[in-house]
């Protein structure tokens, strides 16, 4: 049994006084060595830990049992009853021995299987007693409120646990590239238990929120559950930041650690049709991060409609914000060149790396953002088709998308509004002008729906004259390709792919 047997108790007696009360009954000492294992097993189990002790008294019990019913009968029937609970008992050892064998990480990730194997083992046991009329109904039902009692404490301070920084530590230290699958279930369980102590324990559900954060960079892996309803996030400012067409933006807060955008969708309410839209939309968000790792995407932490009228989409923030206000901040020291080409590899992805492609829908300036390497990032792609599908309405028709005419090809302006990646190529060129001049496409025109009479009839803006846009980089080339994007006909177009070799 090993030096620290006499140190492991169960119902108040050590191994030994266990061996020395049963080993005297005839044919009981497998079940008592069993039981023995159980006991100084359980020591070692560190998750679910209350969980076990009861099923380890449980065990203690059936012994219990089986050595009355010895002592009052050894007939045929008895004899059956201890060969089928030594089979239940061996069982329960060797899943124990595999339960204190899981290493701390692995322990948060199986909490829940392990709680499943313990309710299957006090099932076993149960039905060997009821089979054999060890034990009355009533016990049972009081050991399964025990248990239930066990079960809820080893939860609450598991979560307990997940909030405290160096159980993460542990975790951590385990090569989470190597453990990619061991690292969702781990996020996934902490986003679970974001929601159960969003109201009630403000402590814990602070620190599960900072572990996962840690978790989510280490492992470079979104939420596994993109609906952000567990109080991933909040916002710290009243009112919105900045306004875009669509959307209202706000300041917030992402898992207590990290500053995001909370863009609300304020052209279409929050309601079970956006949910069930932003649901199916949230593996595209999926697969552009999987690929794209944010190189030329926006990342994507995720969704939500649970405050105020409106849904909202959260993405980190970029401290230079959109790439207006960035090339009016640092003009001098843009490489203007390298970022329009930047801009035309983030559509590329959208266009040519996803399958099937993605349209954009929305491309100009105050959707294209600057990380802190000075590199552009497109955000909000398929905006205007969650509008359109929600609404029932056609994004050029939404309510305060009139703006965006300045950039929108000219079949998008007309009858249902069709985006496709040749009007994605026209509003790149419109934004490419944009960028090189500071100021919106056809800057001398005041209405913007004077600008789709303009471009239906095939009239471009105008060029600019001025020697600082030239020097930015608007040469002849540059316009010559910048009005092939403005073709009227889609058609006459060029693809990204052209666009690109065209910037060479």
């Amino acid at each position: 049994m090993g030096p620290t047997a006499q140190l492991v108790i169960s119902l108040g007696k050590t191994t030994a006084q266990i061996l020395a009360e049963f080993s005297p009954i005839p044919g009981l000492y497998p079940a008592v060595e069993a039981l023995v294992g159980i006991i100084e097993l359980c020591e070692g189990v560190s998750h679910n830990r209350n969980a076990a002790r009861c099923l380890r008294d449980r065990c203690h019990h059936v012994v219990i049992a089986l050595r009355d019913g010895c002592e009052n009968k050894l007939d045929g029937s008895m004899a059956a009853a201890l060969d089928s609970a030594i089979d239940c008992l061996v069982d329960i050892q060797t899943r124990m021995d595999s339960w204190v064998h899981v290493g701390k990480f692995q322990g948060f990730t199986r909490q829940k299987a392990i709680k499943a194997e313990i309710e299957r083992c006090f099932s076993a046991l149960n039905d060997c007693l009821m089979k054999f009329q060890l034990a009355s109904q009533i016990e049972i039902h009081s050991w399964q409120a025990i248990f239930a009692t066990s079960a809820k404490h080893d939860h609450l301070e598991l979560m307990d646990s997940m909030s405290e920084l160096k159980d993460i530590q542990v975790a951590s230290s385990t090569k989470v590239e190597e453990n990619l699958e061991m690292t969702r279930q781990m996020m996934k369980m902490m986003q679970e238990f974001m929601s159960e102590n969003k109201k009630s324990a403000e402590r814990t559900h602070h620190g599960i929120s900072k572990n996962l954060w840690k978790l989510q960079c280490q492992s470079g892996e979104l939420m596994p559950d993109l609906h952000l309803k567990s109080g991933e996030v909040r916002r710290v400012s009243d009112q919105p930041i900045k306004w875009t067409n669509a959307m209202d933006i706000y300041e917030g807060i992402y898992l207590e650690e990290a500053k995001v955008y909370i863009k609300c969708l304020r052209v279409v309410d929050a309601n079970e049709d956006s949910l069930r839209r932003f649901k199916r939309e949230v593996k595209i968000w999926a697969e552009i991060w999987r690929l794209d790792r944010g190189e030329y995407i926006l990342p994507f932490y995720g969704f939500a409609q649970n405050d105020g009228p409106f849904p909202y989409m959260v993405s980190p923030w970029q401290k230079h914000g959109h790439v207006l206000e960035y090339v009016k901040a640092y003009d001098s020291q843009v490489d203007y060149d390298r970022l329009i080409k930047r801009i035309a590899l983030g559509i590329h992805f959208l266009h040519c790396t996803m399958k099937p492609p993605v349209v954009h829908g929305v491309i100009r300036a105050e959707n294209i953002y600057i990380n802190d390497e000075g590199n552009p990032l497109l955000a909000d792609f398929g905006v205007s088709q969650i509008v359109t599908d929600i609404s029932g309405i056609p994004f050029t028709q939404s309510h305060g998308v009139i703006q965006s005419y300045r950039w929108f090809a000219p079949e998008v302006c007309i009858g249902e509004g069709s985006l496709s990646p040749s009007s994605d190529i026209y509003a790149y060129g419109m934004t490419v002008l944009e960028v090189l001049t500071h100021q919106q496409p056809y800057s001398h025109i005041r209405h913007a729906t004077e600008v789709v009479i303009k471009s239906s009839a095939g009239e471009f803006p105008r060029r600019p004259t001025d020697s600082r846009v030239i020097e930015r980089g608007l040469d002849d080339k540059l316009w010559t390709l910048l009005a092939r994007c403005w073709s009227k006909r889609p058609d006459a177009r060029p693809t990204i792919k052209q666009v690109i070799h065209g910037l060479h």
